[in-house]
């Protein structure tokens, strides 16, 4: 019998490395995914089931495990790792069970008391219940401070506060109760990209963020241009945190600040970054963590592997357009494809305010983050009116 895995919220590509590995597949969708569909066999099953509706995502796939069961249930994306939690605790799956270390990266304020419980990448945290437990953090800890939701999935709704009326003008508009505050961060931000097995720890690369307004980044490259000994600094930093975490087995995807007081550990998840943070390491280091992923589920014998295809840097710039008639015409298309250094250019579907996004190459990363500048100078001269403008 051919063995099966469940994925939530497929991608194409983690599809096409399934289907690579002769393995039926279960795709569970929370909306109509018809480029997913027409790639299945007849032997796999598509659904469309809301789940973030948890007791109607229990109640369907039970059914299905009673007459398909699977070896894992696996999402690389972050709402459907919420999915895989609840059904990977109902259906007491022991092998590759993340659900735990799911549950902790995506709980901000407990990963964070963890932390600081062993002195850790320590940082001043606090759960905010009530309105006076806002005001009471202001008054113990000062300005700046961060306001987050305790259990999120991108950069949204973050907000800085740096003054007393800041807080009460936030305190008259809404509630804050189920977020955290926190010290805000000066320094450089990162990301790293981990893969364990079976508690070994592996980095698999370290990106450079480029950050615009609101805490969201306009752009990633890779390899870091930090220095050697900081590299090294960071790597030890990253498996004493896998460690400390128990994180066990899987791809992880972790936000450091560099800071005047040393390196703070920003968010974690238990999947790998997006962004296509995931592409950019897969062309400069050659390791493809999703492919990975399925390898350690069903590969008796794993190991590591490497593609044969690597690149000294690349860079990736996102981009938005005005929606205008010009470019709504384009909307599934690419807009430009030109130029053998040019890895991916895309329009994409529009997500905070991003339109699309280009994937550039180059013999290292200031020629890769050239070359995206340059194609987007080239989409600049088309849609000159549509066009908002960053730079790398």
């Amino acid at each position: 019998m051919r063995k099966r895995i469940m994925v939530i919220d497929c991608s194409v590509n983690t599809l096409k490395k399934i289907k690579k590995l002769g393995l039926n597949v279960i795709c569970i969708e929370n909306k109509q995914k018809s480029h997913i569909k027409d790639l299945l066999h007849a032997t796999d099953i598509y659904c469309e089931i809301d789940y973030k509706d948890i007791p109607l995502l229990k109640k369907e796939v039970g059914c299905l495990l009673n007459k398909f069961p699977v070896d894992a249930i696996l999402s690389f994306s972050g709402d459907g790792q919420i999915a895989v939690v609840a059904l990977q605790e109902e259906f007491q799956f022991n092998h590759y069970n993340q659900a735990q270390q799911i549950k902790l990266f995506k709980n901000k304020y407990n990963l964070r008391h963890l932390l600081n419980s062993h002195n850790f990448s320590y940082v001043n945290v606090k759960l905010i219940n009530s309105k006076e437990a806002l005001i009471e953090f202001a008054n113990e800890n000062g300005f700046p401070f961060i306001l987050k939701p305790c259990i999120g999935t991108s950069s949204t709704n973050i907000k800085k506060m740096s003054t007393f009326k800041e807080v009460y003008d936030l305190l008259d508009r809404e509630d804050p109760t189920a977020q955290i505050a926190e010290d805000y961060l000066e320094g450089i931000e990162i990301s790293v990209e981990t893969f364990s097995y079976r508690g070994k720890h592996i980095v698999v690369g370290i990106t450079d963020n480029y950050m615009g307004q609101n805490f969201v980044s306009y752009g990633h490259s890779a390899p870091s241009t930090l220095q050697d000994d900081l590299l090294n600094k960071i790597n030890r930093f990253v498996v004493d945190f896998l460690t400390l975490t128990g994180v066990i087995f899987g791809p992880c995807h972790i936000e450091i600040k560099i800071t005047a007081n040393g390196l703070k550990i920003i968010e974690a998840h238990s999947r790998h970054g997006g962004d296509h943070i995931v592409d950019l390491h897969r062309l400069v280091s050659g390791i493809d963590s999703t492919q990975w992923t399925l390898d350690a589920i069903y590969t008796d014998h794993w190991q590591e592997s490497y593609l044969k295809d690597k690149y000294p840097a690349a860079a990736i710039r996102f981009f938005n357009l005005q929606p205008t008639n010009k470019t709504k015409r384009n909307t599934d298309e690419s807009i430009i494809a030109f130029q053998s250094h040019i890895q991916v250019i895309k329009d994409i579907t529009r997500s905070i305010d991003r339109h699309g996004y280009i994937i550039a190459k180059g013999e290292n990363v200031e020629e890769a983050v050239e070359h995206c500048n340059s194609a987007i100078q080239h989409l600049e001269n088309d849609y000159a009116e549509e066009f908002c403008h960053h730079s790398l």
